[in-house]
């Protein structure tokens, strides 16, 4: 009874493990290494479902979804200048080409193929760029670094979809000396502001300057121009009419002179 109940245990397992499922989003590749026909791998693909499978066959299942896989790489900068890049790759095999993926590379197809080439893009292309440009230039750098890492990968049978730069790491040493340099561009701005501030005023104070001696100009020339004009019309007998036309005025009128006309004299009182 009891070896009934091993035997039946023995062949419960044995059939649920005569079976494999591929999972949407993946595909599979029959792998048959004893039979009369078919024998070895299938170049046909299986999509997603569940497949019964004899004990000594099996399915070699790929993810055709895109799929992410960051790398940090040490990079020299064109100024010899030593940063940590972190970069994200996004990418997948080539549906159509799953079998020869297969064949040629294997399911380490990232890590025997993608992951060499992409490091060494990162460094290639970084390393042509000053460290200040690198994070100003990081949407130009991602874009060169996914050509050189499609360029490098051309017939491995996977496509690239993006790369990123997902980070930049400096050492301590580089933080404070890009700190320090910062601050000293700020304090040359501020100085350069104040400069210009100063400029401005002794413009200011010039023009200022200027209209005030062209007022007094204008000033001078005009009471010159009347000076000149009652120094013109102001004669003797106008002024004896004044005097005269005067009621507040004390004047005396004494006769004098071959045309009998009178000298105007205000006496003193």
């Amino acid at each position: 009874m009891n070896r009934n109940r091993l035997f039946l245990i023995f062949l419960l397992i044995s059939i649920l493990n005569c079976g494999a499922t591929v999972r949407p989003g993946e595909i599979g590749l029959f792998w048959k290494p004893f039979g009369i026909s078919d024998v070895g791998l299938s170049k046909d693909p299986v999509f997603n479902g569940f497949y019964w499978l004899l004990p000594w066959n099996d399915i070699y299942t790929y993810s055709t979804q895109w799929n992410s896989y960051k790398e940090k790489v040490d990079v020299l900068t064109n100024d010899d200048l030593k940063i940590d890049v972190q970069a994200v790759i996004i990418m997948r095999p080539i549906r159509d080409e799953i079998f020869q993926l297969h064949v040629e590379v294997g399911p380490e197809y990232y890590r025997s193929i993608v992951q060499p080439e992409f490091r060494a893009s990162i460094r290639n292309v970084v390393s042509h760029h000053q460290m200040i440009q690198i994070s100003k230039n990081s949407a130009v750098l991602a874009r060169d670094i996914k050509i050189a890492v499609i360029e490098r990968t051309r017939g491995k049978h996977i496509e690239v979809f993006d790369v990123i730069l997902d980070d930049i790491e400096y050492s301590p040493n580089m933080l404070h000396a890009i700190e320090a340099k910062l601050t000293k561009q700020q304090e040359l701005e501020q100085q350069k502001y104040e400069l210009e501030i100063a400029e401005r005023s002794i413009e200011i104070a010039k023009k200022r300057a200027r209209a005030d001696a062209e007022a007094q100009l204008i000033r001078a020339d005009g009471q010159a121009k009347s000076q000149a004009i009652i120094n013109d019309k102001l004669t003797t007998r106008y002024l004896q009419y004044k005097a005269f036309d005067n009621p507040n005025s004390k004047l005396i009128f004494v006769p004098q002179g071959k045309d009998n006309l009178p000298i105007v004299i205000s006496p003193k009182e």
